[in-house]
């Protein structure tokens, strides 16, 4: 399949005679979609939506302008999509776009950005929040009022405060950014060729860049108005079922160690140390994926071949005695089997979770039983919202999502203060060990610490993969760690964390009844363990023995203990007293991030370690996982980070 989307500020669609042009250019482009800006129309606008396009199914969305400023309009044919609204904002407008033919469902985000940067700083915040509407391909398009580098605004020599920003508002919500043909620039003041630059584009989601095999932005022809119209064009859609996850049987075929050190060594780029590593596991995982669809890298391929050969052997063997040469490719063939069988078992030991059980003996049954029970039970097939119970995937998506948004929104406009008194000091000495240089053999070891079966992080690799190549991955795992340590900054795609429902009870129908689980990025994974085995030095000096949640080796069945010894001594004493029981609710998410940073900076911690909090902390991005899926893309203003 194939789709055409334009996005043009039309700068006004009140006149007749600019309308006429539109209609005709409407008629000659065939497009799927149209996301006009700037239509500078207040109120009913269907009588012209029906002047401008002569089609019986046209349908449409708009932002109304303020009086005779601003407005977006969104038409599309009814015949091929199905449209509804699902946001409007001050600055854009979200409508979701269904096939009628084929299971197809796509976000496109209109934007009109005004000229002032504080404001276009809400309109970053507005478009972000918009990703979560939707689970899959996302298109965002319109007049942004900025350009992304100066050689996009002619006689500009130096990169912005508003350039910077645009730039990691892009960056944020992983949008890419394709190429512009037929021509440099979008806009052009007037008839002047001295002011002119790139104010329009399309930006596209990694699900839609995957899932088209061609995409094309292009400009074109300049009419009615000082901005270019821009067209995307799309083809061969091809759904990805399911993100990467790094098989760890892989470790175990012949000749995969040496086929990644040198696709690993063929991979160049410039920049930081994180961009490159960031760039370099995209890149590997793209061959990786490519490599898997083999008959080497799948073991459901290998299995048919190995047994249709066997089954040819079998055939001939009944009809007469194998000659040598058939004899020793049976044997040959079975002990291929019997390693196909071992890769088997390791694949569905990753995909059970059972950590308990050791590989050894042949258990894969059991795995694939374990596997397909945690995916059951996992599995989220009806929600009560707002009272009702809802079957509607959709709609139990938009409900989760919604929820942990809300959940890690701050909303209290006042929070006590975490300057208070009594706890113990962190020593300058405790600082300077905190706060040193990460050395070679103290990253490595982190490395080690990590569990090599714990499911895939949101980048697709598993830690037995840095394990297993870290003499190959070393050096630029290495230059991010310490990088971090001298910047505290990483890429954040780093930080990109998905958040997994485990249910607390059998049947779970209530949002209450999930206990939500993190799974981080596995270079994020290694930097928070460095971290965490420093802490734990000092510990002892930061928490109570009744506080258990940070005692090593404490339970909370300990606390349960603890607290009936308190009934039944209080009881056996028959001297007065009062027990209180609190229960503070989701304490631990509700945590604001000023008390903690005072919190910290209170018990002595250094600048360079609040540094680093703060940065890990506060640049995490969630993606709930809904049967397998991941779904939305939102930040946090409260809570540590989800467990």
């Amino acid at each position: 399949m194939t789709v055409k989307i334009i996005t043009w500020n039309v700068r006004g669609l009140n006149q007749a005679n600019k309308r006429c042009v539109i209609k005709n250019l409407i008629h000659e482009w065939k497009a799927d979609v149209y996301c006009f800006q700037e239509t500078k129309i207040e109120g009913d606008i269907s009588n012209i939506v029906k002047d401008l396009w002569a089609n019986r199914g046209v349908k449409f969305c708009q932002l109304e302008a303020s009086g005779t400023r601003e407005g977006i309009l969104i038409l599309w044919d009814g015949k091929v999509w199905e449209g509804a609204i699902s946001n409007v904002g001050a600055y854009s407008i979200s409508c979701q776009f269904t096939g009628k033919n084929q299971e197809f469902t796509w976000l496109l985000t209109g934007v009109y950005a005004p000229n002032n940067r504080e404001q276009r700083e809400e309109v970053w915040w507005e478009v972000g929040s918009a990703r979560g509407l939707v689970n899959g391909p996302w298109v965002v398009c319109g007049d942004f009022n900025t350009v992304r580098y100066p050689s996009k605004k002619k006689n500009c020599g130096r990169i912005s405060k508003a350039m910077n920003d645009f730039s990691e508002f892009i960056m944020d919500l992983n949008l890419l950014d394709p190429q512009l043909a037929g021509g440099k620039y979008t806009w052009r003041k007037g008839d002047r060729h001295d002011v002119v630059a790139r104010l329009d584009r399309f930006l596209v989601s990694n699900e839609w860049d995957e899932g088209f095999k061609n995409i094309k932005q292009s400009v074109l022809p300049k009419v009615t108005s000082d901005h270019t119209p821009i067209m995307l064009q799309c083809g061969n859609w091809e759904p990805a079922k399911s993100y990467f996850k790094f098989k760890n049987w892989w470790l175990h075929t012949e000749g995969f160690l040496e086929r990644v050190k040198e696709w690993w060594t063929s991979l160049t780029c410039e920049g930081r140390p994180d961009f490159i590593l960031a760039f370099k596991l995209k890149a590997l995982k793209n061959k990786l994926r490519d490599w898997s669809k083999s008959g080497q890298g799948n073991i459901a391929l290998q299995k048919q071949s190995i047994l249709s050969q066997l089954a040819e052997l079998e055939e001939t063997q009944d009809q007469r005695i194998l000659n040598v040469e058939e004899i020793h490719s049976k044997a040959e063939l079975l002990l291929e089997f019997e390693n196909i069988a071992k890769y088997e078992e390791i694949s569905w030991r990753q995909r059970s979770r059972v950590n308990w059980l050791k590989q050894g003996d042949n258990n894969t049954k059991f795995f694939h039983r374990t596997a397909n029970a945690h995916k059951r039970y996992n599995s989220i097939d009806e929600l009560n919202v707002n009272g009702e119970a809802v079957k509607s995937p959709e709609v139990i998506k938009k409900a989760i999502v919604d929820f942990y948004r809300e959940l890690y929104t701050e909303t209290e406009t006042w929070r006590p203060s975490g300057n208070c008194r009594g706890g113990q000091i962190i020593s300058e000495e405790d600082n300077l060990m905190l706060q040193k240089e990460f050395e070679d053999q103290e990253i490595w070891e982190s490395v080690k610490l990590c569990a090599g079966d714990k499911a895939p992080e949101p980048d697709g690799y598993t830690m037995a993969f840095f394990t297993h190549y870290w003499e190959v991955i070393r050096g630029e795992v290495i230059n991010v760690v310490k990088n971090f340590h001298e910047r505290c900054v990483f890429e954040k795609s780093f930080n990109s964390t998905y958040v997994a429902l485990i249910p607390k009870k059998i049947g779970a129908k209530e949002l209450t009844d999930f206990r939500p689980i993190s799974l981080i990025g596995s270079v994020y994974k290694i930097i928070s363990k460095l971290i965490t085995e420093r802490l734990k030095k000092v510990m002892h000096k930061l928490v109570a023995t009744q506080q258990l949640a940070f005692i090593k080796g404490r339970q909370i069945m300990d606390a349960i203990l603890m607290a009936n010894e308190c009934v039944d001594s209080r009881t056996r004493s028959n001297a007065p007293g009062i027990l209180r029981k609190l229960d503070i609710q989701k304490a631990y998410d509700h945590l604001n991030w000023q008390f903690l940073w005072e919190t910290l900076d209170k018990r002595g911690f250094g600048g360079r370690w609040l540094r680093w909090m703060k940065f890990c902390i506060q640049t995490v991005k969630y993606s709930v996982l809904i049967n397998g899926s991941p779904t939305g893309f939102f930040s946090a203003q409260r809570g540590p980070k989800a467990r």
